[in-house]
């Protein structure tokens, strides 16, 4: 377990993703305690025997799966197996957004890509092709919508489209050439779609972003900022004496 912080009254814990430290575990100890609970979100869990995805499971604890996050840095394999095995509905996040994508729309992809080669594997190795799919694009539509809000304790608030809940609603695809033809909405929305192709997003009823731009944000100067911002942090890492990490391509 690396470290702990609270959103909104829910609280995420970074476990199970240090191969080969005893730091993995920290789920023993918290059930020895008692301190599992169902308001917590256990982030990676890569590394869990299955004693302790049966202590999570028992205690209703959420675990949430950073793909693109944990193929790249060798964190080991996505638990999208272990998750459905133990019955823990499983979420998606991005996790270290300096390395790789920022959107959920990737993560639903290289997960859901992931997922299948895993449970495709066996069958490709006895030297036959798989006939049927064990995951499909609406289980990842899941993990990005209801799973999430749901183990952020918000799912009577948003994660679906529902009278009654709060009018959270992105549209996607309007006029993108990268979505042409829209055979299967739901297939599209996974496999094509990137966040370039999120034309407008509603957050409580409000408009936050219309014809592909936000509303009241200059972008423009939002990136110049960051940009400045990176090159002050590097230029202070590099006063400080410390090693940057070497650029490997």
């Amino acid at each position: 377990m690396r470290k702990t912080r609270e959103l909104g009254g829910v609280m995420v814990m970074h476990t199970g993703c240090v191969w080969g430290s005893e730091m993995t575990g920290g789920i023993k100890q918290m059930h020895a305690q008692s301190l599992l609970r169902d308001d917590q979100v256990h982030v990676h869990c890569n590394a869990l025997p299955d004693d302790e995805w049966r202590m999570l499971a028992s205690a209703g604890s959420k675990v949430s799966i950073s793909p693109e996050t944990e193929l790249n840095m060798g964190m080991g394999a996505p638990v999208f197996a272990k998750c459905a095995e133990f019955g823990i509905k499983a979420t998606l996040s991005c996790d270290i957004i300096s390395l790789n994508s920022s959107d959920l729309i990737t993560q639903m992809r290289v997960g859901l890509g992931y997922a299948r080669f895993a449970s495709n594997l066996p069958i490709n190795q006895s030297g036959a092709m798989p006939t049927a799919l064990s995951y499909t694009v609406r289980d990842a539509l899941e993990w990005a919508t209801i799973n999430g809000a749901e183990a952020c304790g918000l799912d009577s608030q948003i994660g679906s489209i529902t009278p009654g809940k709060q009018a959270d609603i992105i549209i996607i695809g309007n006029d993108s050439f990268a979505m042409r033809p829209i055979h299967e909405p739901l297939g599209s929305v996974v496999f094509q779609a990137t966040a370039r192709d999120v034309s407008t997003v509603i957050v409580a009823g409000k408009i936050m972003k219309q014809a592909g731009k936000l509303v009241g944000i200059d972008s423009e100067s939002l990136a110049t900022q960051a940009e400045s911002s990176a090159r002050e942090i590097v230029e202070w890492v590099r006063k400080a004496g410390a090693t940057l990490p070497t650029v490997q391509h």
